[in-house]
């Protein structure tokens, strides 16, 4: 959660807004407060979306049956303007954790524990489904658990895209992982659909682990529409018939709401009751209680402004000096900024983490944010866990210093970068398609080239694929002169991806592949393998992601050196002799470069943005953690979760990794750009400054280089080090 921003508005109908709790494409949810000082969640969706009819009229519609749900484990509906120009919808605040967090923090549930939260999930989703709403999006993230016991929240409209979303045509709705197979066969979704997901969600809280596996969407999709979960963790025979019968395949062969409490029975006498805590595992319910208690303050009205000191002139102040808005003039009034802050943007409130709100002066917000995690390290979710490391210093990591920013792209375009040959390349899109060559020092502008390209720097030379990717061209990294050109005939596939590059040749293609000399430009061999699914070059060997396998090509003549079976391989990286790669299913391959004999394997692994480098392989895994595998056995070294990760939300969860020495740099979901120490997973430094658009971080001349949300090139530089108290290096900031 955090501070407001200054495009943000003061109120949302009666309600003042005390910060933000989230944001996504479609709108902001914000911490309220009403007149008479109750604290709630405000979701306002932004005005372009508002202006489809169809959006307004599903917004009116299930707004008012979500008033109607009136169950004690819901979150209710407290208010609603779906007319406005702006529309928002108020619910309760419910302070406290929810399940994705409490798992993922805490570990899996106790069966003593699943069998009240199933009976209060059924209890939510019967009163839901009375009320003549499906809630379409029930999962783990959407399951408080708070001192009045657990909630489902976010039922009826359940996301604001998705009352857009389910007017589109053949488009599912829902989570990837977390949707009923009719959802993803974009099927109308009856409650038939929540009790399958009710039972998703009980595996996730009894295993830790989504019973649909992680990796690409295409992956968890498959199967759930194959019924393939993954149940295997669970021992108890009653819970594993219970969540059996509600993840059947066939929705009239699932239970309804009432039938899952019929299937648990009554609870055993002298069970805790679920209207607390004591049904939960201690820690839990303590880190729950901590933050109601810290949340009370929040439902106070605030105490009157104190007395303006005429010395301030009209200007707000705070305990580090007078701060005035921008703005600010003769006849704007007093406006007010949030002080400056040690951890940045990342700073968080109550619900994600600990925070302090207080007023004084003129009304002026101060906000003392920390992080739980940061008082106390070996709980934190970016805590590195299998490491064996001594504990991370108390205090939150440094952040890195902003050198330069140049603008090149338009905001929300593809924007990609590249280093080598002492440039920075980035194919930008301001209108039109140019590729920047920009100096990593000063991030002057050395030169440019037309066409929307996608450049391959290989030191003194960079290849370029122009004219809309029917022309290959070889340039002078540090001048862009053109040393060759090849123009592609009409019988090929032009370069529209991107290039492989051996020791010899470049080879490009979607049917067909086509290898160039890297010296002369001339066309060496064609090839009928395709290489719409990827391929990679590494030495004199070409590797080829073809649907069925891995194949192994001399890159000098085109032959088949090797061949290894994999289920459509996606993802593939190259290091340290090995091709890694992951199938369907969301199993990585490590395969041998040199003979494609199989190494290992490891499933549940998402290989978007992996690296490789070092004796180590790093790729994505499940609820954000980033896993470092021994390059040789696949033995996990150590991983590390990282903060602020936009759970439940797979569609824009996917990291983007950058390995560079013995720095792994990661370009996150939540806006963060994390330095990770190599050896054991430390977040070393953070910069927060520009939102990247998760495309992979490269480094030059000490420097690091992220594209950003808005069309930039930043350059970023570690923060200065000084001598650690456990007498290794320490940045500071």
């Amino acid at each position: 959660m955090r501070p407001l921003q200054r495009a943000d508005p003061d109120r949302v109908g009666p309600y003042r807004l005390l910060g933000r709790l989230g944001a996504g494409g479609m709108g902001v949810v914000y911490l309220g407060r009403s007149p008479s000082g109750r604290t709630v969640a405000i979701k306002v969706i932004q005005r372009r979306f508002a202006g489809e009819p169809r959006f307004a009229a599903r917004f009116r519609r299930e707004a008012a049956a979500a008033r109607r749900v009136t169950g004690v484990f819901t979150a209710p509906v407290l208010d609603a303007d779906p007319d406005a120009p702006t529309p928002w919808l108020a619910t309760a605040y419910l302070p406290g954790l929810s399940l994705r967090e409490a798992v993922s923090r805490f570990g899996p549930l106790p069966p003593s524990a699943v069998r009240p939260l199933a009976a209060g999930l059924a209890e939510a989703l019967g009163e839901i489904h009375r009320a003549g709403v499906v809630h379409r999006d029930l999962k783990p993230g959407n399951v408080m658990l708070t001192a009045d016991g657990p909630r489902v929240i976010d039922f009826g409209i359940s996301r604001p895209d998705d009352a857009v979303t389910i007017t589109r045509a053949n488009a599912p709705v829902g989570t990837p992982g977390f949707m009923a197979p009719e959802q993803l066969r974009a099927e109308k979704a009856d409650p038939a659909a929540d009790v399958f997901v009710l039972g998703a969600t009980l595996a996730y809280a009894a295993t830790g682990k989504e019973p649909f596996g992680d990796g690409p969407l295409e992956t968890r999709d498959l199967r759930v529409l194959n019924g393939q979960a993954d149940l295997g963790g669970i021992t108890e025979p009653w819970l594993l018939d219970l969540i059996g019968a509600c993840l059947r395949l066939e929705p009239g062969r699932r239970p309804s709401a009432a039938g899952v409490l019929d299937l648990l029975g009554p609870p055993d006498d002298g069970a805790p009751s679920l209207l607390g805590t004591r049904w939960l595992p201690a820690a839990i319910a303590e880190e729950i209680d901590r933050r109601t208690a810290e949340a009370a303050p929040l439902s106070k009205p605030p105490p009157p402004p104190a007395a303006q000191d005429p010395a301030l002139n009209s200007v707000a102040t705070t305990d580090t000096g007078p701060v005035k808005g921008p703005g600010d003039g003769p006849g704007d009034g007093p406006k007010t900024q949030p002080p400056p802050l040690g951890t940045g943007r990342r700073a968080v409130l109550i619900g994600a983490g600990a925070g302090l709100l207080t007023m004084s002066g003129l009304g002026t917000l101060i906000w003392r944010l920390t992080r739980a995690d940061e008082r106390d390290p070996s709980r934190a979710p970016g805590a590195a866990r299998n490491s064996g490391a001594p504990p991370t210093p108390q205090g939150p990591p440094p952040d890195g210093i902003a050198r330069w920013k140049r603008h090149v792209s338009k905001k929300d375009r593809y924007l990609e970068v590249a280093a080598g040959g002492g440039m920075v390349l980035a194919n930008g899109d301001d209108g039109n398609e140019i590729l920047h060559a920009l100096d990593p020092r000063t991030g002057k502008i050395k030169w440019t080239r037309d066409g929307g390209m996608q450049a391959t720097p290989q030191g003194a030379v960079t290849y370029l694929s122009q004219a809309e990717g029917r022309q290959l061209c070889a340039v002078r990294t540090a001048t862009g002169r053109t040393l060759w050109t090849y123009d592609v005939s009409f019988e090929e596939d032009g370069p529209t991806d991107e290039l492989a590059i051996t020791d010899s040749v470049i080879v490009f293609g979607l049917d067909e592949l086509t290898a160039v000399s890297r010296s002369t430009g001339r066309r060496r061999w064609r090839s009928k393998l395709p290489g719409r699914y990827g391929v990679s070059g590494v030495g004199d060997l070409l590797i080829v992601l073809a649907r069925d396998a891995l194949v192994g090509l001399d890159a000098a003549s085109g032959k088949t050196r090797w061949r290894h079976p994999v289920d459509y391989p996606d993802f593939q990286v190259v290091g340290d002799g090995m091709v890694y790669a992951v199938d369907r299913f969301g199993t990585l391959h490590a395969v041998r470069v040199d003979t494609g004999a199989p190494a290992w394997r490891r499933p549940n692994v998402g290989g978007w943005g992996s690296q490789a480098g070092g004796g180590r392989c790093y790729v994505e895994a499940g609820d954000g953690e980033i896993l470092a595998l021994d390059s040789a056995t696949g033995r996990q070294l150590w991983s590390r979760a990282l903060l602020g990760r936009v759970t439940d939300d797979p569609r824009g969860q996917a990291t983007a990794l950058g390995l560079a020495g013995p720095t792994l740099y990661v370009s996150c979901t939540d806006g963060v750009l994390y330095a990770l120490s190599v050896a054991d997973g430390r977040v070393q430094w953070t910069y927060d400054g520009d939102e990247p658009n998760r495309t992979r971080p490269v480094t030059a001349d000490g420097l690091v280089f992220i594209a950003t949300a808005n069309g930039d090139v930043r350059a970023v530089a570690p923060p200065p080090a000084t001598p650690r108290t456990d007498g290794g290096p320490r940045a500071t900031p």
